[in-house]
C-alpha cells in the first residue's frame, strides 16, 4: 500500500514527507530536475517490491535515500546521473513526525512516557493554523496567570485569580516546574449538570498542574485531579514560518469512556484552544522581545515566562555562533 506524498513547510523550509514500505522519509520538496514540488507527486512500487517518490512533471524517480533511480526519457543514465534530493532526519513518535532541516539535533526528541501506559486512552486533537510565533504560542501554554481570566469556570475561577507559588529550574533539555504546598487550582462546579442531585460538599473541582517545556517549543502538560484522575498533553506548536505555526496536540486520559473521548477530550481541547486563539494572535511584537524590560513582568507570577525567554535567547546566541 502506497500513501500520496504530503507537504509541508517548517521554518519557511518546504519539505516532503513520504512514507514508503512503512517507514517516513522527509526531503526537499524540490525535483533537482526542473524545479517542481515533489509533494505533487506520488509513490511507485517497484517490481521488486520496493517504493520510489516519483516527480509528477517528468516521471524522475528517488529512493528512500533521495537518490535518483530513473530519468525514464533516458533509462541507460541510471546511476550516472548526478541528482539526487536532500533528506532530513526524522523520526516517527508520538503520532507524530519529527524533523531535523540541521546535520545534527542539539537537543534530543522530547520525554511522553505515558504514550506507552495502556491506561490512558488518546485522542490526535485536529491540528490547526495560527498567525503567531512559536515562542508565543508556547508561553501562552505555559502561562499560570491568565487561566482565571480568560478560561474562567474551565480551567480557573475568576474570583479567585492569585498564581499558586511555584518553582522553575532547568533540567538538561527541559524547564520545569513544581507547585508549592496548597496549590490546587480549583474551577466551579457546573450546577445545572447535577440535575437537582445533591450538591457536593466541596462545590469546587480542584487539580494540580505540573509542566515541562522541552525546549525549545515542546509542552508536556500533566494534571492531576484531586480524586486521582489524570489528564496529560502533549503539545509542539510548530513553526511554519516566524509568525504562522501549526498546532500538533495529543491528549490523554486514564478516566471517562474511551469512547467518547474525541467528543469529550479532543473537543474540550479544541474549545479552550479557540478562547486562546484570537488572544495570542493579537499580541505584538509577534516575536518575543528579546530585551525582557519591553515588556512588563510580575515577581512570581510570570516566573515560568522569564525563565523561558531568557533560556530561549541563550540558545539562541549560542546556536546563532
Amino acid at each position: 500500500m502506497t500513501e500520496k506524498p504530503i507537504g509541508f513547510t517548517l521554518c519557511d523550509q518546504d519539505i516532503v514527507i513520504v512514507r514508503m514500505r512503512g517507514e517516513i522519509s522527509v526531503f526537499d520538496d524540490l525535483c533537482p530536475h526542473r524545479g517542481t514540488r515533489l509533494s505533487l507527486g506520488s509513490v511507485k512500487e517497484t517490481k521488486d517490491g520496493n517504493c520510489r517518490l516519483e516527480c509528477p512533471y517528468h516521471g524522475w524517480q528517488f529512493d528512500s535515500s533521495g537518490d535518483l533511480k530513473l530519468a525514464p526519457q533516458r533509462p541507460d543514465l541510471a546511476g550516472h546521473l548526478r541528482a539526487s534530493v536532500r533528506k532530513y532526519q526524522s523520526v516517527e513518535k508520538y503520532g507524530m513526525v519529527w524533523v531535523c532541516l540541521e546535520d545534527k539535533p542539539h537537543y534530543p526528541l522530547p520525554e511522553f512516557h505515558l504514550w506507552d501506559d495502556p491506561s490512558f486512552h488518546y485522542v490526535a486533537v485536529p491540528s490547526e493554523d495560527w498567525a503567531c510565533s512559536a515562542p508565543r504560542r508556547v508561553e501562552n501554554y505555559t502561562d499560570y496567570s491568565h487561566f482565571a481570566i480568560l478560561h474562567d469556570g474551565f480551567l480557573g475561577d475568576a474570583t479567585v485569580p492569585e498564581v499558586p507559588a511555584h518553582e522553575v529550574w532547568r533540567n538538561e533539555n527541559k524547564l520545569e516546574n513544581k507547585q508549592g504546598e496548597g496549590a490546587w487550582v480549583r474551577v466551579p462546579i457546573d450546577t445545572a449538570a447535577w440535575g437537582g442531585k445533591e450538591m457536593p460538599t466541596d462545590p469546587y473541582i480542584r487539580f494540580l498542574v505540573d509542566w515541562r517545556v522541552f525546549m525549545p517549543l515542546t509542552c508536556v502538560l500533566n494534571i492531576l485531579f484531586q480524586d486521582g484522575n489524570r489528564y496529560n498533553l502533549i503539545f509542539h506548536p510548530t513553526p511554519m514560518n516566524a509568525k504562522k505555526i501549526r498546532n500538533f496536540t495529543v491528549a490523554t486520559r486514564d478516566f471517562g469512556d474511551p469512547a467518547q473521548k474525541d467528543t469529550e477530550l479532543a473537543g474540550f481541547v479544541k474549545f479552550i484552544y479557540d478562547q486562546d486563539k484570537a488572544v495570542v494572535e493579537s499580541q505584538r511584537p509577534e516575536e518575543l522581545p528579546e530585551d525582557l524590560t519591553v515588556e512588563m513582568h510580575v515577581k512570581g507570577v510570570d516566573k515560568y515566562s522569564v525563565e523561558y525567554r531568557r533560556w530561549l535567547l541563550e540558545l539562541s546566541n549560542q546556536l546563532a555562533r
